[in-house]
C-alpha cells in the first residue's frame, strides 16, 4: 500500500513539473498583452471557483481540522500562493529568462536550508548529492551548455522578485507536510488559494485598474489568444499543478518533492523543441541524464530519521 501511494505521489510530481513547465511558456506568450496584476489575478480566479464548487462537501466535512489551523493556513496562502504567484510572474516580466530560470531552480536548495532551520529531519548525504546533481543538470539546460553566461548575471528588481518567490515556495512546501497530516489536499488547496487570492492578488489587481491599467489586456492585444492562454494557465498549471504538488509533498516529503521541480525546465525545453522548432542539443541530453540520475539517487535514500506518517487521500 505504501509503495502504491509513493508511486502515485511520484507520478503527481512529474505531472506537476510538466504542467508548470508549460506554464512558463504560456506566461511568456502573453507578457506583452496582459498586465502583471491582471495575469496573476485571472489565472487564479477560475481555479479557485471551480475547486470550491467541487470540494465544497469535503470542505464542510474537514472544517473542524481547517478551523483549528485556519490562522496558519491564511498565512500560508498569503506567502505560498499570493506572494509567490506575484513574485514568480513578476520576475518573468522584468528579468531575462535565463536569470529567472536559474533563480527558480534554487527552490529545492532553499527547501533543504529552511527545512533544517524549521526542524525537519536531517537528510542523508546521498539525498543531498542527488539534489545537487539534478540542480547541475537543470543549470546546464537553462544555460544551453554555456555556463559562462552565468557570469553575466546582474542584480535587478525582477531577480529579487524571483528569489523571494523561490524562498516563499520553499517555506510553503515545508508547511504543507504538516498541514496535510490532518487536512486533505483538495480542501488545503482551496483554503490557501482563496487566502492568497483575496489578501494579495485582488487588492493588487484593483489598485492597478484604479491607476489606469486595463482590466485584462492592453489596447490592440489579441483578446482571444490572451483568454485562451490565461484560461489554460488557470485550469491546468494552476489548479491541477498545485493540486498534484500538494499531494506529492504529502506523500514523499518537501525535500524530495521540491527536487522534482528540476524537471520543469526539461519540459519547457521539450515544448520549445516541439512547438517552436528548436533543435535537440547535447546539453538537453546531458541535463536530462543528470536530472534523472539525481532524482533516482535522492529517491533511493531518505532522512536520517524517517517514520511513516498518515497521508490523507485527495
Amino acid at each position: 500500500m505504501k509503495t502504491d501511494q509513493t508511486s502515485r505521489g511520484t507520478l503527481a510530481l512529474i505531472a506537476t513539473a510538466a504542467l508548470w513547465g508549460s506554464n512558463h511558456v504560456a506566461g511568456r506568450s502573453v507578457r506583452e498583452m496582459v498586465p502583471l496584476p491582471a495575469l496573476v489575478f485571472w489565472r487564479w480566479v477560475p481555479a479557485a471557483i471551480i475547486l470550491t464548487i467541487i470540494v465544497w462537501p469535503a470542505l464542510r466535512q474537514g472544517w473542524p481540522a481547517i478551523r483549528a489551523q485556519l490562522g496558519g493556513l491564511i498565512v500560508g496562502g498569503v506567502i505560498g500562493v499570493g506572494l509567490f504567484s506575484y513574485c514568480l510572474l513578476g520576475g518573468a516580466y522584468q528579468s531575462l529568462a535565463i536569470e529567472v530560470g536559474f533563480i527558480n531552480a534554487t527552490t529545492p536548495v532553499w527547501v533543504l536550508v529552511l527545512g533544517r532551520w524549521m526542524g525537519a529531519a536531517p537528510l542523508s548525504a546521498m539525498t543531498k548529492w542527488g539534489v545537487a546533481l539534478a540542480f547541475a543538470g537543470t543549470v546546464l539546460i537553462i544555460t544551453k551548455g554555456r555556463l559562462e553566461t552565468l557570469t553575466q548575471f546582474q542584480l535587478s528588481l525582477g531577480n529579487l522578485w524571483s528569489l523571494i518567490a523561490a524562498i516563499a515556495f520553499a517555506w510553503f512546501s515545508i508547511r504543507i507536510r504538516d498541514w496535510s497530516r490532518t487536512i486533505a489536499s483538495l480542501p488545503l488547496m482551496v483554503v490557501t488559494g482563496w487566502a492568497g487570492l483575496l489578501i494579495v492578488m485582488t487588492p493588487a489587481y484593483l489598485i492597478s485598474v484604479a491607476l489606469g491599467e486595463p482590466w485584462f489586456v492592453w489596447n490592440n492585444a489579441n483578446l482571444g489568444f490572451a483568454l485562451a492562454a490565461v484560461g489554460y494557465m488557470g485550469i491546468l498549471p494552476t489548479m491541477l499543478g498545485n493540486l498534484f504538488y500538494l499531494y506529492g509533498v504529502a506523500v514523499v516529503g518537501a525535500a524530495r518533492a521540491a527536487a522534482f521541480l528540476y524537471l520543469s525546465p526539461l519540459f519547457s525545453a521539450g515544448l520549445s523543441i516541439l512547438w517552436l522548432g528548436e533543435q535537440l542539443a547535447w546539453y538537453h541530453l546531458a541535463g536530462i541524464a543528470a536530472i534523472f540520475a539525481g532524482l533516482l539517487i535522492s529517491g533511493k535514500s531518505g532522512p536520517a530519521r524517517l517514520r511513516p506518517e498518515p497521508v490523507q487521500e485527495i
